[in-house]
């Protein structure tokens, strides 16, 4: 999640924000669809932040506001 907010606020041209962003055309094969990274953080922020997918961009785009709501998170758990 918190990867999400450098994403969001990183300026036009760099690499990773431009494949972040960008929307690939094209047919996939039949079955089932694959889950995008982009689909699973923003079932994330609305499950536990209670962040709508279209106003997920807006959030994550200001820094403090991000860092806040970040914070009321449970911290991740100890992979040891």
């Amino acid at each position: 999640m918190r990867w999400l907010g450098h994403l969001v606020r990183m300026p036009p041209g760099r690499l990773t924000g431009e494949v972040f962003r960008a929307r690939p055309t094209g047919r996939r094969p039949r079955g089932r669809p694959r889950t995008h990274w982009r689909d699973y953080i923003s079932r994330l922020a609305w499950e536990r932040l209670g962040i709508p997918q279209e106003e997920l961009d807006e959030v994550a785009g200001e820094r403090e506001v991000w860092a806040s709501l970040l914070r009321l998170l449970p911290p991740r758990p100890d992979p040891g």
